[in-house]
C-alpha cells in the first residue's frame, strides 16, 4: 500500500519523513461497556472459538496442526505476483464475525470502528465511499497460563482477486490481562519494519488501525486474567446509492 504525501514535515524543517506507515490509535473510557461485551463473548463462544487464530510462537503447536485440514488448492509450483506476499500461517480457523452480533454494545464498537476508519481516510487524504465495510472480525481470550500469541504475519489475501486498494485491519482491546511484570513483553503487540520492532502495550479501551499489508505480530502473553481483543478487516463498501 502507498500513501499520497510522497514527504512529510517533522519538527525539523529540513527533515521528512519517506512515505511513512500511518497508524491510528484512539482510547475510550467507558469500561462498563468493555466489561459487559467481554462477558457477552466469554459466555457464548465455544473454547475453539476463543482462541482462533492464535498459535505458540517460534515452537510447533501441536493443538493447532491437530486440527488442521487444507482448505486451498495446494499447488507443486506456481507463479504470482511478489509485491504483497501474504506472510505466516493460513490457518483454516474462520472468523467468528464477532462485530455483527446483534448486541447494543457490539454495535457500539463496531460504529467506533467504522467511524475510525472514516476518521483515518479523511486525515490520509484518500478517497472513499464514507461507507466501511468490516469484512472478518475475531474475538479472541488470550489465556493468562498458556504463553500464546502470534507470529509474525500480515492480512494480504491468500487469492489476490480479493485484494482491495483500501483495506485496513485494526484491533480494539477489551482487557488488557493484567500481564505480569517479569514478563516485559508479555501480550505485546509488535509491528515489524525494516529490520526493528515498533512495541505497544495494549490497553483496556484502545482502538488501533494499521494498513494490511505491515507485518505485525503478538508476543506469548503471560498475566493475571485472559487479555481480550475484536481483531477485525475494515475496507471500502459498496456505493451507498442516493435516496433520490
Amino acid at each position: 500500500m502507498y500513501f499520497q504525501d510522497a514527504l512529510r514535515p517533522t519538527h525539523n524543517e529540513n527533515i521528512f519523513q519517506l512515505a511513512p506507515i500511518p497508524v491510528y490509535i484512539k482510547y475510550f473510557e467507558d469500561h462498563d461497556l468493555h466489561d459487559a461485551v467481554y462477558k457477552l463473548g466469554y459466555d457464548q463462544l465455544s473454547d475453539a472459538q476463543k482462541i482462533m487464530g492464535q498459535e505458540l510462537p517460534d515452537q510447533y503447536d501441536q493443538e493447532r496442526q491437530e486440527n488442521y485440514s487444507i482448505n486451498y488448492p495446494r499447488r507443486e509450483m506456481w507463479v504470482e505476483p511478489t509485491e504483497f506476499n501474504p506472510i505466516g500461517s493460513r490457518f483454516s480457523v474462520p472468523p467468528n464475525d464477532f462485530l455483527n452480533y446483534n448486541d447494543d454494545g457490539v454495535k457500539t464498537i463496531k460504529k467506533r470502528v467504522a467511524d475510525a476508519y472514516t476518521d483515518f481516510m479523511e486525515n490520509l487524504g484518500f478517497r472513499h465511499n464514507r461507507n466501511p465495510m468490516v469484512t472478518e472480525s475475531w474475538i479472541q481470550y488470550y489465556d493468562p497460563t498458556s504463553g500464546r500469541g502470534h507470529n509474525q504475519h500480515n492480512h494480504c489475501r491468500w487469492s489476490h482477486d480479493e485484494e482491495t486498494d483500501l483495506n485496513f485491519v485494526g484491533g480494539y482491546y477489551l482487557s488488557d490481562g493484567d500481564p505480569i511484570a517479569d514478563h516485559p513483553y508479555s501480550g505485546v503487540f509488535t509491528f515489524h519494519v525494516r529490520g526493528f520492532s515498533y512495541f505497544i502495550r495494549p490497553k483496556k479501551g484502545m482502538l488501533i488501525l494499521w494498513p494490511y499489508d505491515i507485518v505485525h505480530s503478538v508476543k506469548p502473553f503471560y498475566g493475571k486474567t485472559h487479555r481480550c481483543v475484536i481483531n477485525f478487516n475494515v475496507q471500502n463498501g459498496p456505493k451507498i446509492k442516493p435516496l433520490i
